[in-house]
Protein backbone atom coordinates (compact mmCIF):
# COMPACT_ATOMS: atom_id res chain seq x y z
CA UNK A 1 0.00 0.00 0.00
CA UNK A 2 1.69 3.35 -1.08
CA UNK A 3 1.37 5.75 1.68
CA UNK A 4 0.77 9.41 0.78
CA UNK A 5 2.43 11.82 3.93
CA UNK A 6 0.57 14.18 5.09
CA UNK A 7 2.87 17.28 4.88
CA UNK A 8 3.12 20.44 8.08
CA UNK A 9 2.18 20.53 11.42
CA UNK A 10 -1.99 20.87 12.48
CA UNK A 11 -2.38 22.63 15.94
CA UNK A 12 -4.81 19.88 17.46
CA UNK A 13 -4.17 20.04 20.64
CA UNK A 14 -2.69 22.94 23.46
CA UNK A 15 -0.16 20.06 25.13
CA UNK A 16 2.78 19.67 23.46
CA UNK A 17 3.23 15.88 23.53
CA UNK A 18 -0.32 15.45 22.52
CA UNK A 19 -0.45 17.86 19.76
CA UNK A 20 2.76 16.24 18.54
CA UNK A 21 1.23 12.47 19.01
CA UNK A 22 -1.80 13.52 17.12
CA UNK A 23 -0.26 15.28 14.20
CA UNK A 24 1.97 11.73 14.45
CA UNK A 25 -1.35 9.74 14.01
CA UNK A 26 -2.45 11.97 10.65
CA UNK A 27 0.76 12.74 9.17
CA UNK A 28 2.29 9.24 9.24
CA UNK A 29 -0.12 6.52 10.52
CA UNK A 30 -3.35 7.36 8.17
CA UNK A 31 -6.16 9.10 10.51
CA UNK A 32 -8.84 11.35 9.26
CA UNK A 33 -8.31 14.91 9.65
CA UNK A 34 -11.65 16.13 10.42
CA UNK A 35 -11.95 13.07 13.15
CA UNK A 36 -8.86 14.38 14.89
CA UNK A 37 -9.85 17.58 15.15
CA UNK A 38 -12.98 16.69 16.75
CA UNK A 39 -12.00 14.20 18.63
CA UNK A 40 -9.03 16.29 20.10
CA UNK A 41 -11.80 19.03 21.50
CA UNK A 42 -12.75 16.22 24.02
CA UNK A 43 -9.19 15.50 25.43
CA UNK A 44 -8.20 16.74 29.03
CA UNK A 45 -6.47 13.83 30.25
CA UNK A 46 -4.82 10.64 29.09
CA UNK A 47 -8.21 8.61 30.28
CA UNK A 48 -9.93 11.15 27.72
CA UNK A 49 -7.14 10.25 24.94
CA UNK A 50 -8.24 6.12 25.31
CA UNK A 51 -11.38 6.49 25.40
CA UNK A 52 -12.40 8.29 22.79
CA UNK A 53 -9.40 6.82 20.34
CA UNK A 54 -11.18 3.45 20.82
CA UNK A 55 -14.10 4.58 20.12
CA UNK A 56 -13.21 5.92 16.58
CA UNK A 57 -11.35 3.28 16.60
CA UNK A 58 -13.87 0.89 16.82
CA UNK A 59 -16.21 3.25 14.79
CA UNK A 60 -13.98 2.74 11.61
CA UNK A 61 -13.89 -0.44 11.79
CA UNK A 62 -17.63 -1.21 11.51
CA UNK A 63 -17.37 1.19 8.65
CA UNK A 64 -14.49 -1.26 7.19
CA UNK A 65 -12.13 2.02 7.04
CA UNK A 66 -9.40 -0.22 8.18
CA UNK A 67 -6.83 2.52 7.50
CA UNK A 68 -8.25 4.93 9.55
CA UNK A 69 -8.80 2.02 12.40
CA UNK A 70 -5.73 0.72 12.29
CA UNK A 71 -4.48 4.65 13.12
CA UNK A 72 -6.83 4.90 16.31
CA UNK A 73 -5.84 1.60 17.37
CA UNK A 74 -1.95 2.87 17.53
CA UNK A 75 -3.43 6.19 18.98
CA UNK A 76 -5.17 3.84 22.05
CA UNK A 77 -1.78 1.76 22.17
CA UNK A 78 0.28 4.33 22.59
CA UNK A 79 -0.85 6.38 25.97
CA UNK A 80 -0.93 2.90 27.47
CA UNK A 81 1.64 1.96 29.78
CA UNK A 82 3.16 -1.72 29.51
CA UNK A 83 1.27 -2.57 33.01
CA UNK A 84 -2.41 -2.00 31.18
CA UNK A 85 -4.01 -4.82 30.73
CA UNK A 86 -4.61 -3.56 26.66
CA UNK A 87 -1.33 -2.60 25.87
CA UNK A 88 -0.89 -6.04 23.97
CA UNK A 89 -4.06 -6.50 23.07
CA UNK A 90 -3.88 -2.95 20.67
CA UNK A 91 -0.36 -3.59 19.99
CA UNK A 92 -0.82 -6.65 18.81
CA UNK A 93 -4.60 -5.37 16.77
CA UNK A 94 -2.24 -2.60 14.86
CA UNK A 95 0.37 -4.92 14.19
CA UNK A 96 -2.24 -7.35 12.81
CA UNK A 97 -3.73 -4.80 10.56
CA UNK A 98 -0.73 -2.59 9.41
CA UNK A 99 0.62 -6.73 7.80
CA UNK A 100 -3.13 -6.86 6.33
CA UNK A 101 -3.29 -3.55 4.43
CA UNK A 102 0.18 -3.87 3.75
CA UNK A 103 0.07 -7.73 3.08
CA UNK A 104 1.96 -7.57 -1.03
CA UNK A 105 5.06 -6.21 1.21
CA UNK A 106 5.01 -9.34 2.72
CA UNK A 107 3.49 -11.93 0.67
CA UNK A 108 5.84 -10.53 -2.19
CA UNK A 109 9.55 -10.87 -0.10
CA UNK A 110 9.72 -7.44 -0.19
CA UNK A 111 10.09 -7.34 3.15
CA UNK A 112 11.99 -10.60 4.40
CA UNK A 113 11.01 -10.94 8.53
CA UNK A 114 13.86 -12.35 10.17
CA UNK A 115 14.88 -13.17 14.27
CA UNK A 116 18.04 -12.93 15.72
CA UNK A 117 18.60 -14.93 19.22
CA UNK A 118 19.30 -11.83 21.49
CA UNK A 119 19.36 -12.47 25.71
CA UNK A 120 17.34 -15.10 26.04
CA UNK A 121 14.70 -13.96 23.59
CA UNK A 122 14.85 -12.45 19.51
CA UNK A 123 15.10 -9.11 18.17
CA UNK A 124 12.71 -9.06 15.06
CA UNK A 125 14.62 -8.03 11.65
CA UNK A 126 12.94 -6.91 8.12
CA UNK A 127 15.49 -7.24 5.65
CA UNK A 128 14.47 -4.95 2.42
CA UNK A 129 16.54 -5.40 -0.58
CA UNK A 130 16.94 -2.80 -3.08
CA UNK A 131 14.40 -2.68 -5.86
CA UNK A 132 17.76 -3.22 -8.56
CA UNK A 133 19.08 -6.27 -7.27
CA UNK A 134 22.40 -5.61 -9.35
CA UNK A 135 23.12 -2.64 -7.16
CA UNK A 136 26.25 -2.23 -5.82
CA UNK A 137 26.10 -3.39 -2.32
CA UNK A 138 25.06 -0.24 0.44
CA UNK A 139 23.42 -1.22 3.53
CA UNK A 140 21.87 0.60 5.92
CA UNK A 141 21.30 -0.79 9.89
CA UNK A 142 18.35 1.02 11.19
CA UNK A 143 16.82 0.65 14.53
CA UNK A 144 13.97 2.95 16.96
CA UNK A 145 14.15 5.07 19.57
CA UNK A 146 12.07 4.80 22.51
CA UNK A 147 8.02 4.31 21.75
CA UNK A 148 8.09 3.78 18.46
CA UNK A 149 6.87 0.46 16.50
CA UNK A 150 8.54 -1.00 13.08
CA UNK A 151 5.22 -0.78 11.61
CA UNK A 152 5.24 2.78 11.53
CA UNK A 153 7.82 2.60 9.33
CA UNK A 154 6.82 0.74 6.42
CA UNK A 155 5.57 4.06 4.94
CA UNK A 156 9.15 4.85 4.40
CA UNK A 157 10.75 1.91 3.04
CA UNK A 158 10.73 2.39 -0.19
CA UNK A 159 12.35 5.65 0.06
CA UNK A 160 15.66 2.94 0.53
CA UNK A 161 14.63 0.37 -1.50
CA UNK A 162 14.30 2.68 -5.04
CA UNK A 163 17.78 4.65 -3.78
CA UNK A 164 19.18 1.41 -4.41
CA UNK A 165 19.83 0.69 -0.25
CA UNK A 166 19.52 -2.48 1.28
CA UNK A 167 17.88 -2.03 4.26
CA UNK A 168 17.90 -4.30 8.10
CA UNK A 169 15.49 -2.29 10.33
CA UNK A 170 15.43 -3.89 13.53
CA UNK A 171 13.96 -3.75 17.01
CA UNK A 172 16.19 -4.17 19.86
CA UNK A 173 15.38 -4.19 23.73
CA UNK A 174 12.71 -1.86 24.74
CA UNK A 175 11.26 -1.91 21.47
CA UNK A 176 8.22 -3.31 20.07
CA UNK A 177 7.69 -6.36 19.55
CA UNK A 178 11.65 -7.17 21.57
CA UNK A 179 9.54 -5.79 24.25
CA UNK A 180 6.07 -7.12 24.46
CA UNK A 181 6.62 -10.35 22.77
CA UNK A 182 10.44 -11.07 24.54
CA UNK A 183 10.64 -9.07 27.73
CA UNK A 184 14.02 -7.36 26.06
CA UNK A 185 13.83 -4.27 28.28
CA UNK A 186 15.75 -1.32 26.84
CA UNK A 187 19.66 -1.17 27.63
CA UNK A 188 21.86 1.35 27.40
CA UNK A 189 24.85 -0.81 25.58
CA UNK A 190 22.88 -1.08 22.20
CA UNK A 191 26.41 -2.54 20.70
CA UNK A 192 25.40 -5.22 21.81
CA UNK A 193 21.72 -5.78 19.84
CA UNK A 194 23.66 -4.11 17.14
CA UNK A 195 26.24 -6.31 17.43
CA UNK A 196 23.96 -9.40 17.27
CA UNK A 197 22.92 -8.03 14.02
CA UNK A 198 25.98 -7.55 12.46
CA UNK A 199 27.30 -10.98 13.23
CA UNK A 200 23.75 -12.63 11.96
CA UNK A 201 23.96 -10.90 8.33
CA UNK A 202 27.54 -11.15 8.48
CA UNK A 203 26.99 -6.95 7.83
CA UNK A 204 30.21 -4.58 7.81
CA UNK A 205 30.67 -1.22 6.06
CA UNK A 206 27.14 -0.46 7.43
CA UNK A 207 25.23 2.83 7.72
CA UNK A 208 23.82 2.96 11.41
CA UNK A 209 20.73 4.92 12.01
CA UNK A 210 19.04 5.27 15.41
CA UNK A 211 15.46 7.37 15.47
CA UNK A 212 14.86 9.63 18.48
CA UNK A 213 16.47 7.87 21.64
CA UNK A 214 17.83 6.58 18.91
CA UNK A 215 20.27 9.51 18.54
CA UNK A 216 22.25 8.11 21.75
CA UNK A 217 21.45 4.65 21.14
CA UNK A 218 22.88 4.39 17.48
CA UNK A 219 26.33 6.75 17.94
CA UNK A 220 26.83 4.68 21.17
CA UNK A 221 26.91 1.29 19.66
CA UNK A 222 29.19 3.15 17.25
CA UNK A 223 32.05 3.87 19.20
CA UNK A 224 32.65 -0.07 20.24
CA UNK A 225 31.13 -1.56 17.28
CA UNK A 226 33.77 -0.90 14.04
CA UNK A 227 31.84 -1.95 11.49
CA UNK A 228 29.77 1.23 11.65
CA UNK A 229 31.29 3.42 9.13
CA UNK A 230 28.98 6.12 9.28
CA UNK A 231 26.34 6.81 12.13
CA UNK A 232 23.07 8.89 11.63
CA UNK A 233 21.17 10.04 14.79
CA UNK A 234 17.77 11.07 13.10
CA UNK A 235 17.11 13.09 16.35
CA UNK A 236 19.24 14.63 18.81
CA UNK A 237 19.63 12.55 22.08
CA UNK A 238 22.68 14.24 24.15
CA UNK A 239 21.09 13.38 27.62
CA UNK A 240 17.96 11.85 28.12
CA UNK A 241 18.27 12.46 31.99
CA UNK A 242 18.21 16.35 31.53
CA UNK A 243 15.47 15.91 28.48
CA UNK A 244 13.24 14.18 30.57
CA UNK A 245 13.17 16.38 33.23
CA UNK A 246 13.95 19.51 31.52
CA UNK A 247 9.64 20.21 30.75
CA UNK A 248 9.42 19.82 34.88
CA UNK A 249 11.20 23.43 35.99
CA UNK A 250 14.49 23.93 37.04
CA UNK A 251 13.09 23.73 40.94
CA UNK A 252 12.28 19.75 40.15
CA UNK A 253 15.15 19.24 38.13
CA UNK A 254 17.55 20.02 41.10
CA UNK A 255 14.98 18.36 43.74
CA UNK A 256 15.50 15.47 42.02
CA UNK A 257 19.06 15.32 40.92
CA UNK A 258 20.21 15.91 44.36
CA UNK A 259 17.93 13.21 46.03
CA UNK A 260 19.46 10.95 43.26
CA UNK A 261 23.00 12.12 44.72
CA UNK A 262 21.64 11.43 48.29
CA UNK A 263 20.42 8.03 47.18
CA UNK A 264 17.24 9.31 48.86
CA UNK A 265 15.12 6.22 47.37
CA UNK A 266 12.13 6.71 49.80
CA UNK A 267 11.92 10.50 49.61
CA UNK A 268 12.02 10.48 45.62
CA UNK A 269 9.28 7.54 45.24
CA UNK A 270 7.20 9.49 47.32
CA UNK A 271 7.67 13.10 45.84
CA UNK A 272 6.93 11.71 42.35
CA UNK A 273 4.26 9.63 43.13
CA UNK A 274 2.48 12.71 44.45
CA UNK A 275 3.45 14.66 41.26
CA UNK A 276 2.01 11.80 39.17
CA UNK A 277 -1.11 12.19 41.24
CA UNK A 278 -1.45 15.22 40.49
CA UNK A 279 -0.10 15.32 36.60
CA UNK A 280 -1.41 12.91 34.25
CA UNK A 281 1.29 13.40 31.76
CA UNK A 282 3.75 12.60 34.80
CA UNK A 283 1.95 9.68 35.94
CA UNK A 284 1.95 8.27 31.71
CA UNK A 285 5.92 9.34 31.65
CA UNK A 286 7.24 7.53 34.45
CA UNK A 287 4.59 4.48 34.35
CA UNK A 288 5.72 4.22 30.92
CA UNK A 289 9.44 4.44 30.95
CA UNK A 290 9.10 2.08 34.25
CA UNK A 291 7.99 -0.55 31.32
CA UNK A 292 9.95 0.08 28.88
CA UNK A 293 13.48 0.17 31.33
CA UNK A 294 12.31 -2.59 33.52
CA UNK A 295 12.24 -0.52 36.55
CA UNK A 296 10.33 -1.23 40.02
CA UNK A 297 10.27 2.46 41.43
CA UNK A 298 10.72 5.93 40.07
CA UNK A 299 13.45 5.89 41.40
CA UNK A 300 14.70 3.06 39.65
CA UNK A 301 13.50 4.57 36.62
CA UNK A 302 15.32 7.99 37.09
CA UNK A 303 18.95 5.95 37.92
CA UNK A 304 18.58 4.07 34.82
CA UNK A 305 17.83 6.97 32.61
CA UNK A 306 21.05 8.63 33.80
CA UNK A 307 22.94 6.07 31.84
CA UNK A 308 21.78 7.04 28.71
CA UNK A 309 24.17 10.81 28.23
CA UNK A 310 26.67 11.40 25.37
CA UNK A 311 28.26 14.06 27.90
CA UNK A 312 30.84 11.53 28.40
CA UNK A 313 31.60 9.40 25.61
CA UNK A 314 30.61 12.03 22.12
CA UNK A 315 34.52 12.46 21.96
CA UNK A 316 34.82 8.58 21.39
CA UNK A 317 32.79 8.66 18.05
CA UNK A 318 35.08 8.74 14.73
CA UNK A 319 33.31 7.62 12.02
CA UNK A 320 31.15 9.84 9.17
CA UNK A 321 28.60 11.56 11.56
CA UNK A 322 25.02 13.17 10.32
CA UNK A 323 23.01 14.71 13.01
CA UNK A 324 19.63 15.66 12.22
CA UNK A 325 17.37 18.48 14.37
CA UNK A 326 14.76 20.35 14.10
CA UNK A 327 14.27 23.61 15.49
CA UNK A 328 10.45 23.57 16.89
CA UNK A 329 11.46 20.06 18.84
CA UNK A 330 9.22 20.27 21.56
CA UNK A 331 10.77 17.48 23.76
CA UNK A 332 14.91 17.92 23.32
CA UNK A 333 16.54 21.21 24.89
CA UNK A 334 17.83 23.46 22.12
CA UNK A 335 21.10 23.86 23.73
CA UNK A 336 21.74 19.91 23.55
CA UNK A 337 21.56 20.06 19.38
CA UNK A 338 24.92 22.63 20.36
CA UNK A 339 26.17 20.74 23.07
CA UNK A 340 26.20 17.39 21.04
CA UNK A 341 28.00 19.36 17.98
CA UNK A 342 30.70 20.80 20.33
CA UNK A 343 31.58 17.27 21.40
CA UNK A 344 31.93 15.36 18.39
CA UNK A 345 35.34 16.15 18.00
CA UNK A 346 37.11 12.93 16.84
CA UNK A 347 34.20 12.30 13.91
CA UNK A 348 35.63 11.36 10.58
CA UNK A 349 33.19 13.92 9.22
CA UNK A 350 30.30 15.79 10.66
CA UNK A 351 27.35 17.27 9.41
CA UNK A 352 25.00 18.80 11.22
CA UNK A 353 21.25 19.68 10.00
CA UNK A 354 18.48 21.53 11.66
CA UNK A 355 14.69 21.40 9.99
CA UNK A 356 12.63 24.44 10.15
CA UNK A 357 8.81 24.89 10.32
CA UNK A 358 9.10 26.89 6.69
CA UNK A 359 10.42 23.90 5.50
CA UNK A 360 7.03 21.84 7.34
CA UNK A 361 9.67 19.51 9.41
CA UNK A 362 10.27 21.69 12.70
CA UNK A 363 9.03 19.11 15.05
CA UNK A 364 10.37 15.95 16.99
CA UNK A 365 12.32 13.73 14.24
CA UNK A 366 10.79 16.09 11.52
CA UNK A 367 7.53 14.11 11.36
CA UNK A 368 5.68 16.64 9.25
CA UNK A 369 7.61 16.07 6.47
CA UNK A 370 9.44 12.46 6.13
CA UNK A 371 10.22 12.80 2.66
CA UNK A 372 12.66 15.62 3.00
CA UNK A 373 14.29 14.31 6.10
CA UNK A 374 14.61 11.06 3.83
CA UNK A 375 15.70 11.98 1.06
CA UNK A 376 18.37 13.73 2.76
CA UNK A 377 19.77 11.11 4.91
CA UNK A 378 19.81 8.93 1.41
CA UNK A 379 21.66 11.58 0.00
CA UNK A 380 24.12 11.63 2.75
CA UNK A 381 24.65 8.17 2.88
CA UNK A 382 25.56 8.29 -0.86
CA UNK A 383 28.18 10.92 -0.41
CA UNK A 384 29.63 9.32 2.12
CA UNK A 385 29.54 5.87 0.22
CA UNK A 386 31.15 6.63 -3.27
CA UNK A 387 34.51 6.30 -2.16
CA UNK A 388 34.13 2.59 -0.29
CA UNK A 389 32.31 1.54 -3.04
CA UNK A 390 34.64 2.28 -5.69
CA UNK A 391 37.04 0.75 -3.96
CA UNK A 392 35.13 -2.56 -3.23
CA UNK A 393 33.95 -2.07 -7.25
CA UNK A 394 37.67 -1.91 -8.14
CA UNK A 395 38.88 -4.80 -6.32
CA UNK A 396 36.33 -6.88 -7.35
CA UNK A 397 37.25 -6.27 -11.27
CA UNK A 398 41.04 -7.57 -10.24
Amino acid sequence: MKTEFRIGTQLFHKEPNMNYTLNRIYAINGGDLDEIRAVSKKIQTIEDWIQEFMQLATKALSENRTLQATAYFRAVNFYLTKQHPEKLTTYEKYVTMMHDLNKDYFTKGIIKEKRVPFEGGYLPVWHIEPANKNAVKNVVVMHLGFDSIKEELIPIINFFREADLELYLFEGPGQGEALYKYNLPMMPEYEKPVKAVLDHFKLSDVTLIGLSLGGYLAPRAAIYEKRVSRVIAWGVLYDFFDTVLSRRGKFFEYFLKTLLVLRASFVLNTITKLKMRRDTFAKWGVEHGMGVYDAKSPYDYFKKIKMYSMKKISHLVKQDFLLLASTEDHFIPKKHVYQQIERLTNVRSLTARIFTKYENAENHVSFSNIPLVIGYMINWIKEHTTDSIKSDTNNSQK
